[in-house]
């Protein structure tokens, strides 16, 4: 089929309403209209400039604009932080017609050279404190602030439930899923379901929520058995690209299923509610043509008669967008109706179309020269441009570069290759969090579940398991030992201890504990009979595997005994935080310890965070060890001296210490509520962090890596293998992945 690719959409059937910018407001990322026919749309700023949502009520007969209220003005803004720049994807409206809607952020603070939401994550000064919920009264413009549900997070979607006491929302910087109760205010965190910002949330009939990860990966969320399903059906593209494939735009079909579409290389997937069977109509491109190159949907709406309509964004050639029409149920093909330039402004994303009672479609361009605009186009007089149509005049745009940093700015850990391990593709996500690796002769032993024990076999570069298997069916994996061998000791939730042989998946229980034991964490295995373990009180315990017998060590008693570690010197001395910032060390032979006249470093007046939470022994007897506030420290070989390296960050212990040389370790900053970093120790270069395990194709360096997306939050354990020098880093949440790092740059 031939296409008139350069033709105009004709000016004769459309209208065109700036929307205001005199500040810089370039983009809108919500245009809604509500069951009584009143439309809102709201004005935001991204990329340069530290503005503020505003909001407005849009008359589609008229075009004309009545603001309701500018964030800036209800909300106290702090100059130094990252403002509350969007009002995205997030409002809907209440049984007695109020809105509802929270704000997001992708602009940067006054003195930030460019939006740095990650860098400035936990900052208390320059950060972003977080997303505001808000109630409307669109007939008063009065607001209700009911606060931020989630501190730090981002609302990057949000919708209400079919019983409105509910709100839904998803969080751009962490991935995660939540609900709160708008008559108690409780956040209830359903975990991970996206690498990381996934905005759209779709309902179906029954008020079951639909939404996906950032690579296209669909779930749902059933309100009646309040939790998470994944739904092992995944957006394709026609070309393989790997870039963000997440769902962005949906619609409910006359026949009773939802029409979804991801945002590039966009395919059209029918989804039926009841059945879960998938039909696969096809991708967005025009007929006879095969993108070179991806290729971006920008909006999608159904007229009175469902034939749908989007906007098309190509990058083989440098065009605007285009609308396209197509009569998908009834077996049509995508048709071109020509490229949205209204008196040459040039379009360069539709973020939402709507069409009124009138048949009139409403679209919004952001992010482009002109922009926000909305271009109203009379639907029903447009057909595709024939040959004779005249090539539309425009000049073409070209995005500024907003990366006004560079490099400085990059997040990700640098190494000479980087695989993804996306568990959440072959596994249900539920059983994905991993608790343990280890890393031998270039394969790669994942422990994890839920409710059973799962070993996942992989190698270091592929993307798909070499085996995943459910090794033990009584309860899920709490805390892991290695053994010696290939054996790994896995303390389960119903009170048992199994050892798994990682090379044939065959796994044994240990003898009966005594009556009373009730063990919350592995240490580690004295040798091959015998494990050193704790209570949740922290008493600690040497536990001899074949009798079943314990022997509890007298006057030792973990301090934060959730966190704390024990690291072992020798073969029968062990090192433990005391009292606050006491350092113990514990002869298992003699059966007594001796408190040491050093001390772990602190935070003045927070002693009380100087629990030992990780730690490792180099060759020369260097104890490296981190505290609970974060502190970094060496302990000399005859435990006599301390030398104290300082914080990584403001926040998060330091944990899961590994040792890579003989005079240097890798550890992990952070816990289950930072954004978790690897950082990297030697005696002779000090302390440097090595980043996130963030391979985010958003810059030179990972943007043709052929490896799939991540973004670990949580970072639950690392491994390494010296033999071939792959450093692996694992997800502890819902929706898990490993990232592995071959020759990783442990100094810069």
């Amino acid at each position: 089929m031939e296409h008139n690719l350069l033709a105009a959409l004709p000016e004769r059937h459309t209208r065109f309403v700036q929307l205001p910018n005199e500040n810089g407001h370039n983009a809108v990322w919500d245009f809604q209209k509500s069951p009584d026919d009143r439309w809102y749309i709201s004005v935001c700023g991204e990329n340069e400039k530290p503005l503020t949502a505003l909001l407005y009520e849009y008359s589609p007969e008229t075009g004309a604009l009545r603001l309701m209220f500018d964030v800036a003005k209800i909300w106290i803004v702090d100059p130094e932080q990252m403002p509350p720049s969007k009002i995205h994807t997030s409002i809907d409206f209440m049984p007695d017609g109020k809105l509802i809607m929270a704000t997001h952020n992708t602009a940067p603070a006054p003195g930030h050279k460019q939006w740095m939401y990650e860098q400035h994550y936990e900052h208390p000064w320059e950060g972003y404190p977080g997303s505001i919920l808000m109630i409307v009264d669109p007939d008063t413009n009065e607001v209700q602030v009911k606060g931020i549900p989630v501190p730090r997070e981002s609302i990057y979607g949000g919708m209400l439930g079919n019983d409105p006491r509910y709100y839904y929302f998803l969080g751009y910087m962490r991935g995660h899923f939540y609900r709160l109760d708008l008559e108690t205010n409780e956040v209830k965190d359903y975990g991970k379901v996206t690498e990381f910002s996934s905005c759209r949330l779709a309902k179906d009939a029954k008020g079951r929520l639909y939404g996906s990860s950032y690579t296209g990966e669909l779930w749902r969320y059933d309100p009646e058995r309040d939790e998470i399903e994944d739904l092992k059906v995944c957006f394709e593209s026609p070309n393989g690209t790997k870039y963000r494939r997440q769902f962005i735009f949906a619609l409910s079909t006359p026949r009773d299923t939802l029409l979804l579409a991801n945002n590039v290389d966009g395919e059209m997937i029918e989804l039926d509610p009841e059945t879960l069977e998938v039909t696969r109509h096809g991708h967005i491109h025009l007929p006879g043509q095969q993108p070179e190159k991806p290729y971006l949907i920008g909006g999608l709406a159904a007229d009175a008669g469902f034939v749908i309509y989007y906007g098309l964004k190509t990058y083989d050639e440098d065009l605007p967008l285009r609308l396209v029409r197509w009569d998908i149920l009834r077996g049509g093909k995508p048709e071109n109706l020509g490229l949205i330039v209204p008196q040459g402004k040039a379009s360069q994303y539709i973020c939402e179309m709507i069409f009124d009672r009138d048949g009139r479609l409403h679209m919004v361009d952001v992010c482009g020269e002109f922009s926000p605009y909305v271009l109203t186009v009379d639907a029903g007089k447009l057909e595709p441009p024939g040959e004779d149509a005249p090539a539309a005049d425009f000049k073409p745009y070209v995005e500024p570069d907003w990366n006004l940093v560079g490099s400085a700015a990059y997040m990700h850990i640098e190494a000479e290759t980087i695989r993804t391990l996306p568990l959440h593709r072959h596994m249900a996500w539920k059983n994905t969090g991993v608790r343990h690796m280890r890393a031998i002769d270039g394969k790669l032993y994942c422990i994890s579940g839920k409710e059973k024990v799962y070993l996942t076999v992989a190698d270091y570069m592929g993307e798909t398991p070499l085996r995943s298997e459910a090794v033990y069916e009584g309860g899920a994996p709490v805390f892991c030992a290695d053994m010696s061998g290939d054996t790994i000791a896995v303390l389960t939730t119903d009170g048992h201890i199994v050892f798994i042989n990682v090379i044939t998946g065959d796994c044994r229980q240990s003898a009966p504990f005594p009556a009373g034991a009730a063990f919350a964490r592995l240490h580690f295995a004295l040798d091959e009979g015998t494990l050193l373990a704790s209570d949740r009180d922290g008493a600690v315990y040497v536990f001899d595997i074949a009798a079943g017998a314990l022997r509890q060590l007298d006057g030792v008693r973990l301090q934060a005994a959730e966190d704390a570690a024990i690291i072992r010197l020798d073969d029968r001395r062990i090192l433990l935080s005391g009292c606050n910032d006491e350092i113990v060390v514990y002869d298992l032979v003699a059966s007594n310890g001796e408190t040491l006249a050093v001390k772990a470093p602190s935070i003045r007046g927070k002693a009380f965070r100087a629990a030992i939470t990780g730690g490792a022994v180099l060759a020369d007897g260097t104890v490296v060890a981190g505290t609970s506030d974060g502190m970094l420290f060496c302990l000399s070989p005859d435990l006599r001296r301390t030398i104290s390296y300082g914080r990584l960050y403001s926040s998060g212990q330091l944990r899961q210490f590994v040792r890579l040389t003989d005079d240097a370790v890798a550890g992990v900053y952070g816990g289950g509520r930072d954004a978790g970093h690897v950082f990297y120790f030697s005696q002779a270069g000090g302390l440097t962090d090595l980043g996130r395990p963030r391979v985010i194709k958003d810059n030179a360096r990972l943007s043709e890596i052929d490896s799939e997306w991540a973004c670990i939050h949580y970072i639950s354990c690392l491994a390494y293998d010296p033999t071939e020098d792959c450093l692996c880093v694992a997800s502890g949440e819902l929706y898990g992945c490993v990232v592995r790092y071959g020759g990783a740059r442990f100094s810069r």
